[in-house]
């Protein structure tokens, strides 16, 4: 092996030391940079990120969020935590990543990630609304992504699903009739149907269908530093309800409340039995009540 070819290897091991170093000088924090201009719910996760860094600088000093370019699905940004190419990343959780990786549990949209609304053809609308049943639902197929727990959850309960690699391909087979509807989290479909583009599709919000699934800042196994960082903040924002402002205030999510025109929705009430043992369903406070397990 040549010199320059330690180059790579260096890099990614002083990057993930840098975490584990008492954070006496100002900390760069690694994320994932935005996938597409449909993925508008990334600023609502890139903004905690930084507001959670603001809140615990007395303690653990300066840092700053800076995104990474990189096409990164789901497997290759995990992979990225323990490269130190990246140091946060935030998706829905399973058993199988929190083995790997560590979660701060504290879910960040209350719940609302598994409160999933369908996003359908503005032209289906008449068809849809003849669609009453479970068995109905479990009848047409959705959009999802390939490496996204959801899918497993719902084909588990019996729905069909066409698993789908890249985000945005997943709007564009919809809008070619290839899937009939695309589930999203309540927290992101106002932002996304918001983007270029989008406006033949809507949401469906006479359907929710739900399971319990919270989103959380995952990080390395080993940087103990940002984890306890992340962790302590986070706990102390959602005890003050910190964390449930920024949920109501953020320009990606303010749209959604109240959540009182949902009321009257049908809900279609699903099992996860990917969700580790130690996620806190028992934790009222952390949940919004639409979400509540």
């Amino acid at each position: 092996m040549t010199p320059y070819s330690l180059l790579p290897l260096l890099f990614c091991l002083l990057m993930t030391q840098a975490w584990s170093a008492p954070m006496a000088t100002r900390q760069t924090v690694l994320v994932e940079s935005q996938r597409s201009a449909r993925d508008a719910s990334h600023d609502f996760y890139v903004d905690l990120l930084q507001l959670v860094l603001n809140n615990s600088r007395e303690q653990w000093g300066e840092a700053k969020v800076e995104e990474v370019n990189g096409d990164f699905s789901q497997s290759r940004a995990f992979a990225a935590l323990n490269s130190g190419q990246l140091h946060v990343f935030w998706a829905g959780t399973s058993k199988q990543r929190q083995q790997r990786f560590r979660a701060i549990e504290v879910p960040l949209f209350a719940g609302l990630l598994g409160v999933r609304v369908p996003v359908i053809r503005r032209d289906r609308l008449a068809e849809f609304r003849g669609y009453q049943t479970l068995v109905d639902w479990q009848g047409l197929l959705a959009c999802q992504g390939s490496q996204w727990p959801d899918s497993d959850i719902l084909e588990a309960n019996g729905f069909r699903v066409t698993r789908i690699a890249k985000f945005d391909l997943m709007y564009s087979m919809l809008k070619q009739g290839r899937c009939d509807y695309f589930p999203r989290g309540l927290n992101e479909v106002g932002a996304e149907l918001a983007a270029v583009g989008q406006q033949d599709l809507m949401a469906y919000e006479d359907v929710l269908i739900t399971y319990p699934f919270p989103m959380y800042f995952f990080v390395a196994k080993d940087n103990e530093a940002l984890y306890q960082r992340l962790s302590i903040t986070l706990e102390a924002m959602a005890a003050s309800g910190e964390l449930r402002h920024f949920l109501f205030s953020h320009p990606t999510t303010a749209g959604l409340f109240p959540l009182a025109r949902f009321d009257d929705s049908l809900r279609f009430r699903l099992t996860n039995a990917l969700l580790p043992e130690s996620t806190p369903l028992q934790r009222p406070e952390l949940w919004l009540p639409l979400a509540r397990p």
